[in-house]
């Protein structure tokens, strides 16, 4: 698995990063089951992944709880990415909040530190902006828990450039961790080149925007999950059946490269300006061996061509 540098660091992380979302389970997805999800991580760090990407909301602590279970016999050789910024008092969707204080940060380092079963942290985000903290107490906190060796680096995710700019004024941050997607290109015009001119590496989520570009959705699907809360992403509507039209294509494309449309989705976003590694979410084995295989290869040059004619920027 290839390796890249993440921004201004000395984190080397694969192309490929297991993003463990999915295997947190609900109330936002569902899964095969924990040992499923334990022989996908296992089976991740075979094939050569070492960044792994999770946070405390992803399935309300589970997700933390079985990364770090499964991976302290190899925890030095891989790469732990998680987040702070979001809080929950019950187990629905609707009761997360946005909370980057300080006091909020320092109660949430110690709890990923617990249930990742790590004494350090090697990327730690934002989740979210949070509007009603300022970024000085945020980053400053951050900066103080690095300090104290309990995290090797910070991020930020779902950072607008604004967002970014202020953030940069009180403490060094190495990444940002945007949607990025054959469907979602909205970063390339001011995000990219400023994260590329200060040494912020991207982590991109949702490569496959959360499954669609992998060809096995319809203009009939309804999704009864996370999906059909107009949170992030179109899974609904026009625009979503405007999308499918497109995926139509994308699997069209696929089949003359060889490959499926997932992959070739994957693939695309690893060649762009500024990424270090996407994320991907996987419920079993299969479906990482499938998703490693969308990198170390690019497409004929028509091909291409055509895949960023289909999927231009809006």
């Amino acid at each position: 698995m290839e390796t890249r540098k993440l921004g201004d660091s000395d984190l080397e992380v694969s192309a490929i990063g297991f993003g463990g979302w999915g295997i947190g389970g609900a109330p936002f997805w569902s899964t095969e089951g924990d040992n499923a999800s334990v022989k996908a991580i296992r089976k991740a760090v075979d094939l050569g992944i070492n960044f792994f990407d999770t946070a405390p909301v992803y399935g309300f602590g589970h997700s933390e709880e079985l990364l770090g279970k499964t991976l302290k016999p190899v925890r030095d050789r891989v790469i732990l990415a998680s987040k702070c910024g979001l809080r929950w008092s019950r187990e629905a969707l609707g009761a997360i909040s946005k909370n980057a204080s300080r006091t909020s940060i320092e109660e949430e380092i110690e709890a990923s530190l617990r249930r990742l079963a790590t004494d350090r942290i090697d990327l730690y985000m934002v989740h979210w902006p949070d509007v009603h903290t300022p970024q000085q107490e945020t980053l400053e906190t951050l900066v103080d828990i690095q300090r104290k060796g309990k995290i090797r680096h910070i991020g930020v995710s779902n950072y607008s450039i604004d967002q970014m700019k202020e953030a940069s004024r009180y403490g060094k941050f190495i990444s940002l961790q945007p949607e990025y997607n054959l469907l979602s290109r909205s970063i390339e015009a001011e995000v990219v080149p400023w994260c590329l001119a200060n040494g912020v590496g991207i982590v991109a989520y949702s490569p496959l925007a959360s499954g669609v570009l992998t060809g096995k959705y319809d203009k009939a699907t309804r999704f009864k999950d996370w999906r059909s809360k107009g949170v992030i992403g179109t899974f609904q509507g026009e625009a979503y059946e405007r999308n499918i039209d497109k995926v139509e294509r994308l699997k069209a494309l696929a089949d003359s490269a060889g490959r499926t449309a997932g992959q070739l989705a994957i693939n695309w976003v690893l060649r762009q300006p500024g990424v270090a590694t996407a994320l991907v979410g996987v419920k079993n084995e299969r479906q990482i061996e499938e998703n490693v295989s969308a990198a170390g290869w690019a497409p004929a040059p028509e091909i291409d061509a055509r895949l960023n004619e289909v999927f231009a920027r809006e």
